[in-house]
């Protein structure tokens, strides 16, 4: 596919003497128009960088509103007059770029539709279906008719490297990615690290702190306290049987007491916590990159032949029940539904009140404010310090992904734009920056750049929230990524016990 070069003839915005620009709205004529789709990990990265990368004051950020309550779920788009001193080399001086970028449909849309060229829906911005919200923000309906329009998307981000959308990591109505075929069309860019858990809704969360306080391994202050020290702790073992479907109840966990007495762990429910025995499983569809790298991290799923699989489908009668969830903000109102009793997430119809767990990563409810809580993994909380660590094992490396120039490859312009949002959306800055909204009580959650990436780790072997790099890679020594490969510390890099 050919990118939309707009000819010299509709130039660019006036470029204000003081090196200001001013906005672009809607109706305005890109120079430059590229079309993303993937991930939406990177969406606050690949934003912040818009912010450096634009002139001062041009750059709009439109989001769509098909979910109110979380604009932008859906489709992104950034416009702004681009400062040709930041992007080098490009032909024209001070160019507008409009970037599209679709979330809809998770990692695998970064991927699938990318090798293979397929078309997908893009919000379109110029269709009389945005409203300005805010100085330089803009809501956008994607319903009507001409606000959608079919383009092969000319980037791809996801979760997980893409030969791992592969069986159950394959979303319905495609094929398996084939490994030749991303080796043979495909540049492939690490984008950083991000750090996964599985969270519990709340209620489930403070029966976990009384089951562990009984059991010795909390303190007795710790009841309904946020703090690392008092997060209750499951196995990966757990985790594991949790979502293969072999644990169906909840009453079947037992607790030993300090005293040696076995309680089942519903023993440690209070009124009104749930009613229902079963356990609510909040995963994420196939295709999602969250699900897959999940999958890879405590299944060995796809990386070994003996791997297992998540459940996907409901045991009414003796558990689990399985929820699956398409994005980040159905998982957390999935959780939130199920400890409140309530149906944002439309899937809990009547009303139930259930002990559950999901699959989120940790830039997600830092504040607290939704009814879910994250929880230790083998004794470790999953903070950036302890993923910089090699402590803490649940963090994937994301990937940037598009053709090749003989594949119909983005060329000229914007392949110069493109291969900067790969190498600088994921440094150490700009993750920094971002990661500043994502202190939990227990500590810092969201991403980590990575070494492997030519970026440099601290030299005393400390984590600094100010230069959040990690020595541990998926990739080390300049090998292709996967996020299969037990992480290791890059070549002769610090590290700290």
């Amino acid at each position: 596919m050919k990118l939309n070069h707009i000819t010299a003839a509709l130039a660019a915005g006036t470029v204000l003497a003081s090196g200001a620009a001013q906005a672009l709205p809607p109706t305005d004529v890109p120079d430059i128009e590229i079309f993303a789709s993937g991930a939406t990990a990177q969406d606050k990265n690949i934003g912040q960088l818009f912010g450096e990368l634009c002139v001062a004051g041009s750059l709009d950020t439109y989001k769509d509103t098909s979910n109110p309550s979380n604009p932008g779920s859906a489709h992104t788009a950034y416009f702004c007059t681009l400062d040709s001193s930041k992007v080098t080399g490009l032909s024209a001086s001070n160019p507008k770029v409009l970037f599209h970028k679709r979330a809809a449909g998770g990692s695998a849309q970064g991927v699938n539709p990318v090798v293979d060229e397929q078309e997908i829906d893009a919000m379109v911005i110029n269709n009389g279906n945005c409203t300005q919200t805010s100085a330089n923000n803009y809501g956008c309906s994607i319903s009507g008719a001409g606000s959608l329009v079919k383009k092969v998307s000319d980037m791809g981000v996801s979760d997980v490297n893409p030969e791992m959308f592969v069986g159950q990591n394959t979303p319905a109505g495609s094929d398996d990615v084939s490994a030749a075929k991303v080796s043979e069309r495909l540049e492939v860019r690490s984008g950083g690290a991000l750090v996964f858990n599985t969270p519990v809704t709340k209620a489930l969360r403070d029966a976990l702190q009384r089951a562990q306080i009984e059991a010795g391994t909390l303190t007795a202050g710790c009841a309904g306290q946020d703090t690392a020290a008092c997060m209750p702790s499951l196995s990966r073992q757990m985790v594991a049987s949790l979502f293969t479907g072999n644990i169906g109840k909840w009453s079947e966990i037992k607790v030993i007491t300090s005293g040696g007495a076995s309680k089942p762990l519903t023993d440690y429910a209070v009124s009104g916590d749930t009613t229902d025995d079963k356990v609510y499983l909040c995963r994420r569809v196939n295709g999602s990159g969250t699900q897959a790298q999940f999958n890879a991290k405590f299944l060995n799923y796809p990386c070994t032949d003996s791997a297992l699989t998540p459940s996907s489908a409901s045991n009414p009668s003796s558990g689990p029940v399985v929820v699956l969830n398409s994005g980040s903000g159905d998982m957390d109102n999935c959780l939130k539904d199920f400890n409140d009793g309530s149906n944002d997430s439309t899937q809990n119809a009547g009303g139930v009140k259930a002990w559950a767990i999901g699959i989120q990563s940790t830039e997600r409810n830092a504040d607290a404010s939704r009814n879910y809580r994250f929880v230790k993994i083998d004794g470790q909380a999953p903070t950036l310090e302890n993923a910089f660590a090699g402590r803490y094992f649940d963090f994937a490396e994301v990937t940037y992904q598009w053709r090749k120039t003989g594949f119909n490859g983005p060329t000229g312009d914007t392949l110069k734009i493109i291969e900067k949002i790969a190498s600088d959306a994921g440094k150490p800055s700009i993750i920094a920056a971002n990661n500043a909204s994502f202190v939990h009580p227990f500590g810092n959650g969201g991403y980590l750049a990575v070494s492997a990436n030519g970026f440099d780790v601290p030299t005393d072997g400390k984590f600094d929230a100010n230069n959040p790099v990690t020595p541990y890679s998926h990739a080390p020594g300049g090998l292709s990524l996967n996020n299969c490969r037990i992480p290791v510390v890059d070549d002769k890099k610090a590290n700290s016990l």
